[in-house]
Order: structure tokens, then sequence, then C-alpha cells
């Protein structure tokens, strides 16, 4: 039982001090300071009221439900990534908090419903009502989990949090933010492939060196994709149709699917406002969906384990939803063209 994590995470969603929960029980600071640090705990008869003044439940603080399998937070997750586009974002955005009050010491899935529920808030741009109020509650979670005793999930959503205050031009937060992730220590896995190919385990080196591949290959694209960002932003739009091929050659000769590498020239068109290449290129996007369980089956990687999820509908409905929103393609909404790609979503 970790209550002393449960009420830090419940007072920060309040937007309550310290002191002033403190004041409400009749309790100095320091006491509530060493409760959220595990350093003591509240006495049994304050447990109602810290109850109330946090807007859960006793149960909630005692943590009764504590932990959930990596199974059921991807299961959640799926769902409430195919709901969004049916239910609508207030009725998913509620479904999740739920969730979180449900089990607050999960980490992992704190982290996963606020990085899903960010994913959509941004792409909904400034259309969706109570914007800021969903923004301020993400934050609240992200900034829990950023507390995390698994340096892992910590680092994860600190990078969140920091991607969060660079949108906002915030961008002395999100240094500071960034200075707390330590830089990149010995990778093992190298020697660990060695160890394993050494004592003729073949089959567990291969799969070390195939995720090696992978990761860096989705990394390479990644980076490569900023890169045209850059470019795009300075108007070198020649330069950057350079890295959109380089990107594709990197996804077809890694297996990624035709999804991964297309993509990277739709910015280059939509900041030229190219109308015949922007649909093109949409319209190859879309053939391209299909495409994305290529690593799946490619010989590259045959002794990977991926999970056992598609997921292309969910793609299908959030590339969608993200056409329908993006405010930089609002040049093509009016050619009869544009409405056929909607429709093939």
């Amino acid at each position: 039982m970790n209550i002393g994590k449960v009420i830090r995470q419940y007072r920060k969603q309040q937007n309550l001090t310290q002191e002033q929960i403190a004041n409400y029980l009749g309790v100095s600071a320091p006491a509530v300071n060493k409760w959220e640090n595990d350093n003591s705990y509240p006495d049994i008869t304050l447990l109602p009221p810290l109850a109330r003044i946090l807007k859960t439940d006793v149960d909630t603080l005692l943590s009764f439900h504590e932990e959930l399998s990596d199974l059921e937070i991807n299961q959640f997750i799926k769902e409430i990534s195919s709901e969004v586009t049916i239910a609508g974002y207030e009725k998913t955005f509620d479904k999740a908090a739920s969730k979180i009050k449900e089990y607050p010491t999960c980490d992992k899935l704190i982290l996963f419903i606020a990085q899903i529920m960010n994913g959509y808030l941004m792409m909904g741009k400034d259309t969706l009502p109570g914007k800021k109020k969903y923004q301020k509650q993400i934050t609240a979670w992200f900034e829990v989990v950023a507390e995390s005793s698994s340096k892992e999930l910590a680092n994860m959503a600190i990078t969140s949090l920091s991607q969060n205050y660079m949108n906002q031009k915030e961008y002395e937060a999100a240094q500071k933010l960034l200075d707390r992730i330590p830089p990149a220590g010995f990778d093992k896995r190298m020697m660990q492939a060695n160890l394993y190919g050494n004592q003729g385990l073949h089959d567990k080196a291969y799969q070390v060196y195939e995720e090696m591949i992978y990761q860096y290959s989705n990394n390479l694209i990644g980076s490569l994709m900023q890169v045209i960002n850059l470019l795009c932003e300075q108007e070198q739009y020649e330069k950057a149709l350079q890295y959109a091929q380089l990107a594709e050659t990197v996804a077809d000769s890694f297996a990624l699917g035709s999804y991964v590498g297309i993509s990277a020239r739709l910015p280059i068109f939509l900041k030229e406002k190219k109308v015949e290449e922007s649909l093109q290129t949409l319209g190859e996007m879309i053939k391209g969906i299909d495409t994305m369980d290529r690593p799946l089956k490619s010989d590259l990687y045959r002794h990977m384990k991926f999970k056992e999820s598609d997921g292309f509908d969910e793609m299908k409905q959030l590339l969608r939803k993200s056409i329908e929103l993006d405010p930089e393609l609002e040049f093509l909404k009016e050619d009869v063209r544009f409405q056929r790609i909607i429709k093939q979503l």
C-alpha cells in the first residue's frame, strides 16, 4: 500500500497545496509532507475527511486496486483508442479518468492513458470544448508518473511534459524537464547478443540484434522527420524532399511499411500548399496503412516477438480524424478528391 503516492496524486489533481490539506485536517504541513513521502501515515480517523477534500474515497486512498497486468493495460488502451472516435473525446476521457481513480498507483496505466488522450487532444487543435481543462488534467497525470520509481516510465512522462511545454512555447520549462533525464547510459544489448552467440543461443542473439535494428531504424525515421520539419520552417523545400526520399528508402530497406516512408512527404507539400502533390500523397498513405504490419511478416525480424494486435481499423480512424481536423489541410477540403479520400477511411 502506497498511500503517500495516492495522496500526492489526488492533491495535485485538485490543485491543492500541502498547507491547504493540513489546514483542512487540523494538522501541520510537515505532517502532510511526511505522508506523501511515506515517512509516516495519517491517523485512521483522518482518512474520511482526507478522502473528501481529495474528492475520492477511502478505498482508493488505501489502494485496494493497486496494479493491472500489461495485458489488461494494453486492452484498456485499445478500448479507449477505439471509443474516442465513436463516443467522443469527453465521454472517453471520463472513462479513462475513472480507470485511473480505480488504479491510482498503476504508473504504466496512467502514463499510457495520458499519452493517448494527449495525442487526441493535440489532434483536435482548438476545436475541442474545454481543451484547457483536459490539458490541465493530462499534465497532472504526467507529473505524477514523472515521480515514478520506474526510471523508464518517469523519463517517458518527463519527455511528454517537455513536449507539451514546447508546444506552448514555454521553452525554459521544457529545458528544465529535459535536464532531469540523465544522459543515455551504456547499451548492454550488443554485449548480451554476443554472449548469447558465444553460448550457442543463436535464436536469442538474433532476437536482440533484430530488436536493435527495428528500434534504430524507427529512430532514424523519427530524426529525419524532425529535420524535414525544420527545413520546412526555413522554406528549404527541395532539401526537405531529399530527406523525405531518404526516409522512404529507410522504411523500405528495413521493412517498416510504405505508410511510414510516404508520410514524410506530406508536411512538405502542405507547407507549399501544393494541391496535386498533397492529395496524391494522402491517397498513397491510405493505401500504405495496410502495410504497417510488414515488420511482423518480414524475414528481417523473424525472431522478434511482436504484440498480438493489429490496430489497423483504429489507425484508419485516427488518420481520418487527423485529416478532418488538421487546419493545414483546409485548402484541400473543397476538392472532391479530398472527399473521396475521407470516404476511403
